[in-house]
């Protein structure tokens, strides 16, 4: 077996862009946490505070992501 990658598909090294996913999926999540809160006024008062708590810290997740891209990304661009 070989350890060399099959032509054509190229693993992003340590200089490639990084990876928008978690940060889409992050973004997706508190996306419907927060419509579900804004459409359903029907469901109980804990679910809603429950959900919107949820929301707040996939917001803040979200931002720390971010900030972490930002350093990184910054970081090699000043090399």
């Amino acid at each position: 077996m070989s350890t060399e990658p099959r032509p054509g598909r190229s693993e992003p090294g340590p200089g490639g862009p990084p990876s928008l996913i978690p940060g889409v999926v992050l973004l997706g999540v508190a996306a419907i946490l927060i419509v579900v809160v804004l459409v359903k006024p029907d469901m109980p008062q804990w679910l809603k505070v429950t959900i919107a708590i949820a929301a707040v810290l996939v917001v803040v997740a979200l931002l720390i992501y971010a900030f972490r891209v930002f350093r990184g990304v910054s970081r090699r661009a000043g090399r």
